[in-house]
């Protein structure tokens, strides 16, 4: 992608998380290791092979460990009370330069599985169809615990369902949620204002979907294979996306056999 189509644009990592399902003590989320590299080393990799020279990233617990990791690769951002994914974000906001007119925001544990073509091509995406939101969604045979996309009859994303909340209808929809959007900024600030603190005290960026549906806004969404995304949160995820990457850098010849 040229370097001139990325001058209105900015990535934001969240990755303030203090992986509370991994029993992270001392260490944030993003800083533990698969194939031995910080998994966050992975995701900000993707990142500036996708354009973006130097992101913003959201730090809050133990943000020292990822400052001294990452020093002045990145432009840091404070969430000090963790309260969800959308507060996340709008801790980044003083940070994102005022000519900037589209932001991509990734997780930074689960982001370290795609491939930078997933990325462009989201971006791409984005600019070719200009709504207010582009996310990528993930086909998964078995979606347990993932938030599910939901579509209209016309096939328009509409909502995001966490499965706690899906119907037993819902909870048959293999496409769920990647947590990795595109947003005009001219939507995104104000929405995040509109966002409401759901009863576990929490802000979520999934709420933006609603609210764009709300006010008439078009969303549309990128659907890759399971292949270039995974999930890490929990122990046993952990171990799977060790494994998972000790394959990827083998057959890419990065580590010997």
């Amino acid at each position: 992608m040229e370097p001139t189509k990325m001058d209105k644009m900015q990535a934001i990592i969240l990755a303030a998380g203090k992986g509370t399902r991994l029993n992270c003590k001392d260490l944030p989320k993003v800083m533990l290791p698969i194939a031995g590299i910080p998994m966050i080393d992975f995701s900000l990799d993707n990142i500036k092979k996708a354009g973006f020279p130097k992101p913003v990233v959201v730090v809050g617990f133990c943000a020292e460990k990822i400052k001294e990791h990452l020093n002045d690769k990145v432009i840091y951002a404070s969430q000090a009370k963790r309260l969800g994914t959308a507060h996340a974000v709008l801790a980044a906001e003083s940070k994102i330069p005022r000519h900037v007119t589209d932001v991509l925001v990734v997780m930074g544990d689960d982001s370290a599985f795609y491939d930078p073509k997933t990325i462009t091509d989201l971006i791409e995406l984005h600019r070719q169809k200009s709504p207010s939101i582009t996310m990528l969604t993930v086909h998964k045979n078995n979606p347990q615990g993932l938030g599910r996309v939901i579509r209209d009859e016309t096939g328009h994303v509409i909502d995001i369902v966490e499965e706690k909340l899906a119907t037993k209808e819902q909870k048959k929809i293999k496409e769920v949620n990647a947590a990795c959007y595109v947003f005009k900024t001219s939507f995104l600030w104000p929405a995040l204002k509109k966002v409401k603190r759901n009863p576990t005290g929490e802000y979520f960026l999934t709420d933006l979907i609603e609210i764009a549906n709300q006010e008439g806004r078009r969303v549309i969404a990128h659907k890759i294979s399971s292949a270039k995304w995974r999930g890490i949160n929990t122990p046993e995820e952990l171990l799977k996306a060790h494994k998972a990457m000790v394959a990827k850098l083998r057959t890419n010849g990065k580590i010997q056999t």
